[in-house]
């Protein structure tokens, strides 16, 4: 395979667009591109630009000029080049790998697009702020302002002053987060709330009367407004210390019923209260909680009620999302939503 050589930024970005224009028009092997002066119009650059992108993609295999009739595409997967490259700003990652987990399937489904990715971290502690700054980003900013990013997947709500600069800049960024905050205004949205409810009424229906919700942190606590009495825990160490809490009860005042959208928590929590009760288990709550699609979870319990997590639908829903808006088209809805789905038996 021919390797790909360094251009001129002007260069790459006129390639960028013809790679792009053959993506999105599904354009195959012979397959005939518009004559030079349409393409010239078509994405702003000048005929040196275009002629110097051309020779690139040529030498590649990618297309090829036949004299006097025009310009064709030769193998449409030449030099396996990207057209677009799209951003994505991930959270502080420590202990968390659903953040771990959602940004590689963002990352894999881009690449499957033919999308290049470019991660930023937060170098900043991620509890200062709940909508960090382009800046919190390292890279993220000069990437943007410099145009050498097409479009932005964000784990995390950005300030409402970098929202209106990133529209200044018509760089498109879909935002992914739980419905406890305040979504951005191309955003896939987790239904995390909905699901506190859902949880909390088929505690109720199976016969659960004294219920409680787990929660990562006071101010998570606050933001989800939910009625449900709170137990604060982080990880799966935090799970561990709720157990033993419960245990330290009266029976009678102990939850018979407890509802965690945090399967790390959960397996804290019920590593706790079987490892300190053996070698007779006698307090045991019914549980609501997820389960992720992607894994074959088992929790040590059956008095579970599960609701499916499937990261990758949704991450799938982002990026779907965000690449209608960069082609161009009109997506319709703006804010998609994802609900947890409760498993059938």
């Amino acid at each position: 395979m021919k390797s790909a050589v360094e251009l001129p930024r002007r260069v790459e970005s006129a390639r960028n667009a013809l790679i792009t224009y053959i993506q999105d028009n599904g354009l195959t092997t012979g397959d005939r591109l518009p004559p030079y002066a349409k393409l010239r119009a078509e994405f702003g650059f000048g005929s040196q630009t275009i002629a110097a992108a051309v020779d690139s993609l040529c030498s590649l295999g990618m297309l090829e000029v036949r004299d006097k009739v025009g310009l064709f595409v030769a193998d449409p997967h030449g030099g396996h080049l990207t057209g677009r490259t799209v951003a994505v700003a991930i959270r502080n990652l420590a202990g968390s790998a659903y953040a771990a987990t959602l940004a590689g399937f963002i990352q894999k489904l881009l690449s499957e697009k033919n999308c290049r990715c470019l991660t930023f971290f937060q170098s900043t502690d991620p509890t200062l702020s709940p909508c960090p700054a382009l800046a919190e980003f390292p890279g993220l900013e000069q990437a943007v302002f410099e145009h050498r990013c097409d479009g932005i997947i964000s784990l995390c709500q950005f300030s409402d002053a970098d929202i209106k600069r990133l529209e200044n800049t018509s760089t498109p960024c879909c935002f992914i987060g739980d419905d406890d905050q305040k979504a951005m205004p191309l955003s896939v949205v987790i239904e995390v709330k909905r699901f506190i409810s859902d949880a909390a009424k088929a505690l109720n229906d199976s016969g659960c009367t004294r219920l409680v919700q787990l929660c990562a942190s006071d101010d998570q606590l606050a933001l989800r407004g939910s009625s449900l009495p709170a137990l604060v825990g982080t990880s799966y160490s935090g799970g561990v210390a709720i157990a033993e809490k419960l245990l330290a009860l009266p029976p009678e005042k102990r939850p018979d019923g407890i509802v965690s959208d945090d399967d790390t928590i959960v397996s804290g929590l019920l590593a706790g209260l079987i490892s300190k009760q053996l070698p007779e288990i006698t307090y045991l709550p019914q549980i609501a909680t997820i389960i992720h699609a992607e894994l074959n979870e088992k929790y040590p319990s059956d008095r579970m009620i599960l609701f499916r997590q499937d990261i990758e639908k949704y991450a799938s829903l982002a990026v779907e999302l965000l690449l209608n808006v960069m082609r161009g088209e009109d997506p319709g809805i703006k804010q998609l939503s994802y609900r947890f789905e409760p498993v059938q038996d």
